[in-house]
């Protein structure tokens, strides 16, 4: 067990006992920043299924799937709700639909889940496949990329915010605010300015979008039936800011990982290479192995579960990338393995199963087509490694890699 310091015993509520506290900084941790995903990993031998650590602020962390999925079912304990917490963390908005809990929940998730859904993402691929060759052509003949910066910010980012409606001319300044307000070293005071920066970004588009609508998806979410009636301007906002989160950051960081994991694997590339019919499998062992997200809740009322002490307002952080390591879930689960039945915990699962998982998939599949059709076999730059960044999520911040 890992010893606490005293520095920080007395941040420690009175009803964490000893036994439970295990100090991990999600964000700082040195391991983390060394390779993100086999520090998770390690939480699984090093620290108990449900731990408490004293760092950024002091909150639960759980590591076992079993145990995620069960919480995640239990929203009248562990509520995604907006605590008064979590609100001044976001300057005062609400996030739609993740920061609600059923029923009203399933108000605000039904118009994304018609939107999102494999059927209407589907057109997409023309486009994905596109702009996917564009990329290359910048990049292939010099043998070399930073995968980050040349592919995987600009493919996800550029096509979501065309998708969603809002100005593509902006992809710097918005994935530093993105990648700031989900930060989780940032103070509250520049978090919750972060948001409004965010949001007064935002509302310029929705209220274009309210004066003419246009053929995006913000356009098509102010025509949404809430119960009888369209989304309010404040609605608009909880659903804007999520997207723009969610379509920031999650598909830049699984495609980066995804792609570094190929980078050290040369027989797994020539397989798919060889057997393309294979890359949708692939996919999903790849996200498995490499979860991005980590989902925060917080306790709703008192409550002792699995022998664990939680008391009302406890944070607890729900480990998805560690969840995907779970003996109990997956044989030999450091090992990539297609074909495998069992469900990853990327995604999450339960009501706030993510809504962009269609969107995400199908983006990730007509890459590595092109990719490996086109691209030569690559490999990490011995000159320069990757550099990663902890925290709620996990990401890929430099990539260089070589080919030819």
């Amino acid at each position: 067990m890992q010893a606490f310091s005293a520095q920080t015993s007395d941040k420690i509520p009175a009803h964490v006992p000893p036994e439970l506290i295990y100090e991990f900084d999600i964000a700082r941790d040195p391991r983390m920043l060394e390779d993100p995903h086999a520090r998770m990993r390690s939480l699984l031998f090093e620290a108990p299924p449900i731990f408490y650590s004293p760092c950024n602020g002091g909150q639960w962390m759980v590591t076992r799937k079993q145990t995620i999925v069960d919480m995640t079912m239990k929203p009248e304990v562990f509520s995604n709700g907006s605590a008064g917490e979590k609100k001044d963390a976001t300057g005062g908005l609400t996030l739609l639909p993740i920061s609600v809990d059923p029923p009203q929940h399933t108000m605000y998730r039904t118009p994304l889940n018609q939107q999102l859904a494999a059927k209407s993402v589907a057109g997409l691929e023309p486009s994905i496949r596109a702009m996917t060759n564009e990329l290359i052509d910048k990049v292939l003949a010099a043998g070399r990329c930073d995968f980050l910066s040349d592919i995987a910010e600009p493919l996800p980012v550029t096509l979501f915010l065309k998708l969603a409606g809002m100005p593509t001319n902006r992809l710097a300044e918005f994935r530093e605010l993105a990648l700031r307000a989900s930060s989780a070293t940032v103070d509250p005071a520049t978090r919750a300015e972060t948001f409004k920066h965010i949001a007064g970004i935002l509302a310029e588009t929705i209220m274009a979008r309210q004066q003419k609508r246009e053929d995006d998806l913000l356009s098509r979410l102010l025509d949404a039936n809430l119960d009888g009636r369209n989304p309010n301007f404040q609605e608009m906002m909880g659903y804007s800011i999520l997207l723009f989160l969610g379509g920031l950051d999650t598909v830049v960081n699984a495609l980066s990982f995804g792609v570094r994991r190929l980078a050290r694997d040369q027989e797994l590339q020539a397989k798919l290479r060889a057997e393309p019919g294979l890359i949708p499998g692939a996919v999903e062992e790849l996200l498995r192995l490499h979860g991005v997200v980590c989902i925060p809740r917080r306790v709703a009322r008192d409550e002792v579960y699995q022998g664990v002490q939680f008391k009302q307002g406890d944070a607890v952080l729900l480990l998805l990338p560690a969840a995907n390591y779970d003996e109990a879930a997956f044989s030999n689960p450091e090992q990539f393995i297609l074909g495998r039945k069992e469900q990853h915990q990327t995604f999450n699962t339960g009501p706030h199963r993510c809504v962009g998982l269609n969107l995400a998939r199908l983006e990730m599949k007509v890459f590595y087509e092109e990719w490996l059709k086109r691209v030569p076999p690559f490999r990490l730059d011995p000159q320069a490694p990757p550099k990663f960044m902890g925290g709620f999520s996990l990401s890929v911040t430099s990539l260089p890699l070589v080919w030819g």
